[in-house]
């Protein structure tokens, strides 16, 4: 496999789940002790661990301790969607099949746990075509989890990284990680973030959605 594309998860495969952050203020109430939520942080493409630790940190927890309890907010997590349904984007699961189909190997760089990643691609059906990933448990630095996913792939695919990786995602960080890492960066505006922010941010191509689905295939092939 002589190329490896990455895709975000939240807004960018699966659209908005409005109610998970719900579910953080449930975690910093069970876990913590603490009333809070993420209504008071600018959270879009923050990894899970991210948003935990800004706004704990905020109520003066310290590191050690927000880190001691993590496995703890991620069964939480977890549990949140066991009888929730969620809903992938029109053209992903075509876009995926002509990747596969030329021999593209595809893999996710998410914020997310890895168990609740794992969950959400298996409810829409996408679980299948993901090889390789990089998780919110792996690093709290997006860029970081990127170079993680980049690093299994080369041990259980011998894949060779020479300029030929591309992140798919929606938000701004994923744009400033991707850069980081020194990868290409397809922005795609299903998530917060319009085309020419995404543009100005310095993605390498922008996309509105995954409806044009081989002009994004003719971009990585």
């Amino acid at each position: 496999m002589k190329k490896l594309v990455l895709f975000d998860i939240d807004k960018t495969l699966i659209k908005d789940l409005e109610w998970e952050k719900l579910k953080f203020s449930e975690v910093f109430k069970k876990v913590y002790g603490i009333d809070a939520s993420l209504d008071k942080i600018e959270h879009s493409g923050m990894t899970d661990q991210e948003k935990i630790f800004k706004v704990l940190k905020r109520r003066g927890l310290k590191e050690k301790e927000i880190l001691s309890k993590m496995e703890h907010c991620e069964k939480i997590m977890l549990n949140g969607y066991s009888d929730k349904s969620l809903e992938k984007f029109d053209g992903v699961k075509e876009l995926l099949e002509g990747l596969e189909k030329n021999n593209i190997l595809i893999g996710t760089v998410t914020g997310n746990f890895k168990s609740v990643a794992i969950l959400k691609l298996k409810k829409v059906g996408l679980y299948h075509y993901f090889k390789v990933g990089g998780f919110g448990n792996d690093r709290i630095n997006r860029a970081k989890i990127i170079n993680m996913a980049i690093k299994r792939a080369k041990e259980k695919f011998d894949f060779k990284f020479n300029n030929n990786v591309f992140l798919i995602g929606d938000t701004l960080r994923d744009i400033k990680a991707a850069k980081e890492a020194g990868i290409k960066v397809i922005g795609v505006a299903t998530g917060v973030w319009t085309e020419e922010q995404l543009k100005k941010a310095g993605a390498d191509f922008v996309f509105k959605d995954f409806k044009d689905r081989n002009k994004i295939l003719k971009v990585i092939l």
